[in-house]
């Protein structure tokens, strides 16, 4: 039913919600859908809700490890022509394609919009109902501009749905400031609304909400000169997390199995299913067929991580090094492969992660791409316990991390804030590999200006952590001014 309203509502939503770049669009509209006859029952608010998660997901899918990954020096070139190296050498300008258009992130927000506009005034079956639909909006709308606020700062503020080419649409660059305050104040109805019965982890849940939540307000103290009110706000949130349904697996290899989707630590997860919606990155991390030296049957009876794309990306060196760094680490099999052809003499090396389905010598990329798991609640937990500086408490909780990895207790035990900050680092970035969350972890922890090698010494240019937007935004809307410090 889910998946009906899904493709359904795609085709209506585009009527109502096409964004592109914030910009200035000339519409003829060709469908007659307008607002009196598409808002009217509790079925339309339900399929908003679900197209909205629908251009959630197509709006994340990708630019997720471009924001969250590809400046963070844990990735490079692949054995085919790479397509990233602006953002691998921080060099970005406005002709960089990737990650700086704002458009698809503007376009969801657009979709919640509508839903906060138009879902309150439908009649539906229970207030439970209803709730989780507007909920739901100022969850993504809070997700969405929470990432704009940390990837291009000021940005426009847009918290009316657009219907019409008679709605303003060149708005200009908003205070950032402002933009955090709007997340913060959607995060709190979010949760206010949200139901406690509320658990599929493909939309929110309260726990997502309290995950963001936590996500800010630890970003607002690293980051933003934040108060230690800012860090017992981020701590509240995680407690309520730690003390919920969610929990780490025994096995490290178990969280990403295709076979298990939707396990308890699975908090907010992009979902993709096939022949439904395939996607995510990881066809481009893998061996294509045609890399291969050996004959297809060896292949076939050695390894299986194959794709018709060309391997654009793979791990960097030093990420290669961070991930063998442990013989006893088992995320390494999970996260990294490689294979040496013994006949041939070639080393083949991909990034494992995502690999999606092998099935009858196809490959379907379906694998799940989570955004919140349980353990970046444990390891939130163990950040805010160092800097309160009680590092033997927070030691407790990198210690999980570390069971389940190297299979020891009490992996780690030194008590020195400093050092322990280095330790946490480390294993945030083991611990997701190639699910976008390097970058933040290094500007959050400090060490962006020191882990990253492109940009050392970089520290006095001007807005070098934030992006700049792409030509064809600014041309579709004049008012839209350059991220200062970019060209």
């Amino acid at each position: 039913m889910k998946r009906f309203i899904i493709n359904t509502l795609l085709g209506l939503l585009a009527v109502t919600s096409v964004l592109s770049c914030v910009k200035d669009l000339d519409i003829e509209q060709k469908s007659k859908i307008t607002t009196s006859n598409m808002w009217k029952s509790e079925s339309d608010a339900t399929g908003a809700m679900y197209g909205m998660f629908h251009q959630f997901r197509a709006a994340l899918n990708t630019n997720i490890i471009y924001w969250g990954d590809f400046r963070s020096g844990t990735f490079a070139d692949g054995l085919g022509a790479g397509t990233a190296v602006k953002m691998f050498n921080n060099n970005l300008d406005s002709t960089e394609g990737k990650g700086t258009n704002w458009g698809s992130l503007y376009t969801t927000i657009n979709d919640a919009n509508l839903i906060l506009k138009h879902c309150p005034g439908i009649s539906y079956k229970s207030e439970d109902a209803k709730n989780l639909v507007l909920a739901q909006a100022y969850f993504v709308r809070a997700y969405c501009y929470y990432m704009i606020a940390r990837v291009w700062g000021d940005a426009p503020l847009l918290t009316t749905g657009f219907e019409s080419d008679k709605d303003d649409l060149q708005p200009v660059r908003t205070d950032v400031d402002e933009i955090y305050a709007l997340v913060a104040s959607d995060i709190e109805k979010a949760l206010e609304l949200m139901p406690e019965t509320a658990s599929d982890p493909t939309i929110g849940t309260r726990d997502a909400i309290l995950m963001l939540k936590a996500d800010l307000y630890l970003w607002k103290y690293q980051v933003r000169n934040g108060t230690e009110e800012d860090l017992a706000t981020a701590e509240a949130a995680v407690d309520e997390v730690l003390a919920g349904t969610h929990g780490l697996l025994d096995s490290y290899a178990s969280v990403f199995d295709i076979n298990n989707k939707n396990n308890k630590e699975i908090i907010l997860t992009l979902h993709f299913e096939k022949g439904e919606y395939e996607g995510g990155y990881a066809d481009s991390w893998l061996i294509p067929s045609s890399r291969w030296v050996s004959a297809d049957e060896h292949i076939e009876k050695d390894v299986k991580i194959m794709t018709s794309d060309d391997q654009r990306y793979n791990f960097s060196e030093s990420m290669i090094e961070l991930l063998q760094s442990d013989y006893r680490d088992t995320r390494l099999p999970v996260c990294y492969g490689n294979w040496t052809d013994e006949v041939e003499g070639v080393t083949y090396t991909w990034i494992n992660k995502f690999a999606g389905l092998w099935e009858d010598n196809v490959r379907y990329f379906i694998s799940d791409e989570p955004l919140y798991r349980y353990a970046e609640a444990v390891l939130f937990k163990a950040e805010i316990e160092n800097e309160q500086r009680n590092t033997s408490s927070a030691l407790t909780y990198l210690n999980m991390i570390a069971k389940r990895a190297y299979g020891v207790d009490g992996c780690y035990a030194t008590t020195d804030y400093e050092k322990f900050k280095s330790l946490l680092c480390d294993e945030y970035v083991k611990e997701f590999a190639a699910e976008g969350k390097t970058w933040w972890v290094y500007n959050r922890l400090g060490f962006v200006f020191t882990k990253v090698e492109t940009l050392r010494g970089r520290q006095n240019e001007t807005n070098i952590l934030l992006w700049p937007i792409s030509n064809s935004c600014m041309n579709e809307n004049p008012n839209i001014r350059q991220t200062v410090g970019y060209y």
